[in-house]
């Protein structure tokens, strides 16, 4: 296994981030914390123009819409450094997929969307999941039948975030009944076309998602909307989950992270019998644990955005970090919140709203089970 390390110009990447974190999204960012999801979108809006006036809304796009190349490492180092100060911010995570994916259709789609997309004017969505086909990505049941240039959409995502706020969303449809995974496509689709319904979804936590259910009755879109061509659809999937899953695992690590700098700040100001609590062992050794094993599973997530600079495999590596960043990150704010006592379960602090948020992402982007099904397979075989 070859070591990995920061580079000199990825740390002096991370000072920068850090202080545009520090300087435009830490104002305000408590405050963002209790927000409902369609308050926290128009709350997001200032911030998104400095996203795009500082660039990190282009990486990796095509150069003539204005985009330059970044490595995954370097990405992560962003998205952890912002989503540390407000992890409701979206920097560069979900915009790699949308971007990988737009780049599959033909230019003159590309020339539509990526502009909008780019200016943070238009929000992207994925739409993966259904009511039967959450873990098993190929058993989807929203239909897609050729019709002259146009396919015709029928069928229901659910959940579908960002669909309330989101002007196009990337969808998955079965095209072919009888052809098992290899009869699933993808589809660019705007979310205005007639045919489409959305309505909210209430979620107990990770309001910045505005989670949605999206029905679509009829929807006609056109047949060069699809994404990668037809029967492309389950890798499309596949390789987007493998990006988006180390992105959560980032996202809960940096969650844990900031309820352990709370619990840190509180232990040294409580005093119980004569003395601060982080003299006790009781306290600092939950601390201590922790801090370990969450840097542990931040360099594991970083040895797989490293794999896929290289060009690497990385789905092994990539359900690891995803299963254990989500597990030792919920036990770490769980503990923190015993730290903190009772003000830190109010529905109000930000602990308890970061161990909601994190609870969510068990399910996102494929299950505790799922992971470790995945791992198995590929250190075992079928």
């Amino acid at each position: 296994m070859s070591a990995f390390s920061f580079s000199e110009e990825q740390e002096m990447l991370r000072v920068e981030a850090r202080k545009f974190a520090k300087k435009e999204l830490a104002p305000g960012a408590l405050e963002r914390l209790k927000m409902g999801p369609m308050e926290l979108h128009e709350a997001m809006k200032p911030l998104d123009k400095k996203i795009v006036e500082i660039g990190w809304s282009a990486l990796n796009a095509p150069a003539k819409y204005g985009g330059h190349p970044i490595d995954a490492v370097s990405m992560g180092v962003i998205f952890e450094e912002c989503a540390k100060v407000d992890p409701y911010v979206e920097t560069v995570g979900a915009m790699q997929a949308t971007t990988a994916l737009l780049e599959t259709l033909p230019e003159d789609v590309q020339d539509e969307w990526f502009p909008r997309l780019i200016r943070r004017e238009t929000k992207h969505a994925f739409g993966f999941t259904e009511a039967q086909a959450g873990s098993d990505a190929a058993n989807v049941q929203t239909r897609a039948v050729r019709d002259g240039d146009d396919y015709i959409i029928t069928g229901e995502k659910f959940p579908i975030p960002f669909a309330m706020v989101a002007d196009v969303a990337s969808i998955s449809v079965r095209t072919d009944p009888k052809a098992g995974f290899k009869g699933v496509s993808m589809f660019w689709v705007p979310l205005r076309l007639p045919g489409i319904s959305i309505r909210p979804l209430p979620w107990m936590g990770n309001p910045n998602l505005v989670p949605s259910v999206a029905s679509f009755e009829g929807v006609r879109v056109p047949a060069r909307y699809c994404e990668g061509g037809e029967g492309q659809g389950f890798y499309m999937v596949v390789n987007t989950l493998d990006w988006l899953r180390v992105i959560t695992a980032l996202t809960c690590l940096c969650r844990a992270q900031a309820s352990i700098e709370d619990a840190i700040a509180w232990a040294k100001e409580r005093i119980v019998f004569g003395q601060p609590i982080y003299k006790y062992q009781g306290v600092s050794f939950i601390i201590a644990e922790h801090a370990t094993m969450l840097e542990a599973t931040r360099l594991l997530c970083y040895r797989v955005l490293s794999l896929k600079d290289q060009g690497l495999p990385y789905m092994t590596e990539c359900s690891m970090a995803k299963w254990l960043s989500v597990e030792v990150s919920i036990q770490a704010i769980k503990d923190c919140m015993a730290i903190l006592g009772h003000p830190a379960y109010s529905t109000e602090h930000p602990v308890s709203q970061r161990l909601r948020d994190v609870v969510g992402f068990q399910m996102g982007d494929g299950t505790p089970q799922m992971q470790k099904m995945i791992i198995a397979r590929m250190l075992i075989g079928k």
